[in-house]
C-alpha cells in the first residue's frame, strides 16, 4: 500500500489538501472499497444476479478488485466491505432457501459456504489476472452452486434429524 508521501506525490497533491478530506491513507483506501462495493451491488440489482455479467464488471475494474484483495478487505469476513457483500447474496438468496423449504438456520450456513468458495475462486481469478473469460468461470461456479442447491433439502432434512 502507498504511504502518504507517495500518494500525494503519484496524485501531484499537497499533503494538506489530503488531509483536508482524508484522515490517512486507509481512509481512502476504506472510501475507494466502499465505492467499490456500492457499484457492485447496485450492478447487481439493476442487472441482476447473473454471474457472468457480474464477473464482467470485476474484470473491467480488477485493479481496483486486486487492491481490494491483496490488501485482505475481500477475504476477512470480518472486512466492513466483505459483510456488505455477504448481506445482499443473503438478501437476494433467501427466496431460493425458502422455496426449497430450507430452514432459515441451515440456509444461512448453506449460503455462508456457498459465498466463500465462490468468493474465493473469484480472488483467485482476480489475482491470476483474470486468466479464465467471465463466461467460463461462471459457468463452473454456477455448476458447483447447483449441485450445492440440489443437494440442500436433502442436507437440510439430514440435520433436522441429528438435532
Amino acid at each position: 500500500m502507498y504511504k502518504r508521501q507517495e500518494l500525494c506525490e503519484a496524485a501531484e497533491l499537497n499533503r494538506s489538501t489530503f488531509y483536508a478530506y482524508y484522515q490517512d491513507v486507509f481512509s481512502l483506501y476504506y472510501e475507494m472499497g466502499n465505492e467499490l462495493v456500492d457499484a457492485l451491488v447496485d450492478y447487481v440489482r439493476t442487472g441482476g444476479v447473473e454471474t457472468e455479467s457480474m464477473l464482467a464488471y470485476i474484470k473491467e475494474h480488477r485493479e481496483m478488485f486486486a487492491l481490494l484483495i491483496y490488501n485482505g478487505q475481500f477475504m476477512d469476513m470480518n472486512s466492513p466491505l466483505q459483510r456488505r457483500v455477504f448481506e445482499e447474496t443473503i438478501r437476494y438468496s433467501w427466496p431460493a432457501g425458502a422455496q426449497m423449504d430450507v430452514p432459515e438456520t441451515e440456509w444461512k450456513y448453506m449460503l455462508q459456504y456457498m459465498f466463500m468458495g465462490g468468493s474465493g475462486a473469484i480472488h483467485q481469478w482476480v489475482r491470476n489476472g483474470c486468466d479464465m473469460e467471465p463466461a467460463e468461470l461462471a459457468a463452473l461456479l454456477e455448476g458447483m452452486t447447483e449441485t450445492m442447491m440440489r443437494a440442500a433439502p436433502g442436507l437440510a432434512r439430514q440435520a433436522g434429524k441429528k438435532a
